[in-house]
């Protein structure tokens, strides 16, 4: 049930508890099964975990922020976090929208294995919704394709919500935050293991993102970053340790590249075409192969790699198995251990995570096969663009499939998501135009280049909102309707 009164959100309040901050997006919750094995593995809130729940909205105004926590954009929530006072204190003076709950929603790469692909908060109007924010995991995980779970945030949304309070004719309002895209099909497995939901078959998105559209006028804001910062992002933690150790990252044939996070030493093994093992006791092969990085022989990291490629013009026709095994325990309990290896091939690249020893098992008896290929050299994508599907123009182009345009809202600082989310409520009022926006902006802490951006941001979202007005009237509008001076929001 939907917890709270109508604007009941305590401003003041909301304040206080950001100044002393204490713990948020730091729970760490132990699974049942890590508990009996004394492993600490961080998993969803019980109170986030979507699996088996129906999330209500008895308010009239229901409005979702589903926010990115992979490595790209997950630092995001911290903005929309710091500055929910902001938010209800502009929506209350200005009566944007009428007697609204909102919803967090964080989301990871179910696909690539995070843990916790999907955090879901029930429709809250009062200061709960600091906690429930406050309890989400930043995991920033994700993996290497361009794509991360939009398309399940869209499932969850458009079948596993009520909402209660909705007017006839009206829906609610949905934000994505996100500068990635979303998986083709809603998996049934993935809706089975975190929904508890049998679905008897993959759904395509489209038809998902339209039966969300059916409750919500959906909104993706897009942060917009450099092309090089995007690329650090994509490339992130497993490029800056191989290099680091010494290591070959790029220009190559294939590349396995194993990363984890405590003193234990896993080992990464690649088996050749001809049958030859490389790992630390054959650390290069007669084909080419070579083992260039091998960490925590003696558990001297907490942050090891290891890491197997093939030089351009190397590496044999054939098939090829990439297996992780853990060779010793130097921690002193014997848990379970999280692991990610990044693969190359011809340019390509996939990103695998698993657990290996999840029953303590040490050598031969603990490997893991995380992937088998066949590779031909004939095949290879020379000068490959290995980020084709990070692009913006790619991402964007396939937003516009599922949502209008200009309800694409691009921006270049992420301190100015809450000024773009309230925007879009203000447009929406029969009598707000950009103008008067930009009135409303002013005094709410954004520098003259943010509130710019902000406003750019909103641009074709307000001109189709006047052409609709336009056309809904029968003719082009003489004379704007003036709103009495509201003055600047005193924060």
């Amino acid at each position: 049930m939907t917890m709270g009164g109508p604007n009941s959100y305590d401003i003041n309040e909301g304040r206080r508890s950001r100044r002393s901050n204490q713990g948020a997006f730091n729970f760490e919750q132990q699974s049942r099964s890590s508990i009996e094995s004394g492993a600490q593995r961080r998993e969803v809130h019980p109170e986030l975990n979507p699996k088996g729940k129906v999330r209500v909205c008895e308010q009239e105004t229901p409005i979702v922020t589903a926010m990115d926590f992979t490595q790209s954009r997950g630092r995001d929530a911290e903005i929309v976090y710091n500055r929910i006072p902001e938010f209800f204190n502009v929506c209350q003076m200005r009566g944007y929208v009428r007697n609204f709950a909102v919803s967090f929603c964080g989301f990871g790469d179910a696909t690539a294995g995070d843990r916790a692909p999907l955090q879901v908060g029930q429709f809250e109007t009062d200061n709960k919704l600091d906690v429930e924010l406050a309890k989400m995991w930043i995991e920033q995980g994700g993996g290497g394709t361009g794509e991360e779970s939009a398309e399940l945030v869209a499932y969850y949304y458009a079948y596993r919500t009520e909402l209660r309070g909705l007017r006839p004719g009206k829906k609610g309002y949905f934000f994505f935050i996100t500068d990635e895209g979303f998986y083709p099909k809603v998996s049934a497995s993935q809706v089975k293991d975190l929904l508890g939901v049998d679905m008897p078959a993959d759904i395509d998105f489209e038809q998902v993102f339209k039966d969300l559209q059916k409750k919500f006028n959906v909104y993706l804001i897009f942060p917009r970053k450099t092309w090089e910062e995007r690329k650090d992002d994509i490339d992130a933690e497993i490029r800056k340790r191989v290099t680091e150790a010494g290591g070959q990252y790029n220009n190559v044939d294939i590349r396995a590249s194993l990363l984890w996070n405590d003193r234990n030493d896993l080992d990464l093994h690649v088996v050749t075409p001809h049958n030859e093992r490389i790992y630390y006791g054959h650390k290069r092969s007669r084909c080419g192969g070579c083992l260039d990085v091998d960490r925590n022989v003696r558990g001297e990291t907490t942050k090891p790699v290891e890491n197997i490629r093939w030089k351009n013009g190397k590496a044999l026709k054939g098939k090829y198995q990439v297996i992780v095994q853990n060779y010793a325990f130097h921690e002193a309990s014997r848990t379970p251990i999280d692991f990610r290896v990044e693969l190359e091939v011809n340019g390509r690249v996939q990103s695998f995570k698993g657990v290996a020893s999840p029953n303590g098992e040490t050598g031969y008896s603990s490997d893991i096969l995380v992937a088998e290929f066949d590779y031909d050299p004939n095949q290879r994508v020379y000068n490959p663009d290995k980020y084709a599907a990070y692009k913006d123009g790619v991402v964007i182009g396939k937003w516009a499939k599922v949502i209008p345009p200009q309800n694409i809202l691009k921006i270049d600082d992420p301190q100015s998501i809450i000024e773009v989310m309230m925007g879009v409520l203000a447009l929406a009022s029969d009598d707000v135009d950009l103008d008067d926006v930009r009135v409303d902006m002013a005094g709410l802490g954004l520098s003259a280049l943010q509130q710019k951006g902000a406003l750019k941001a909103l641009e074709g979202l307000a001109e189709s909102r006047a052409v609709a007005k336009a056309v809904t009237a029968g003719n082009l509008p003489t004379k704007k309707i003036q709103r009495k001076p509201s003055g600047v929001v005193k924060l």
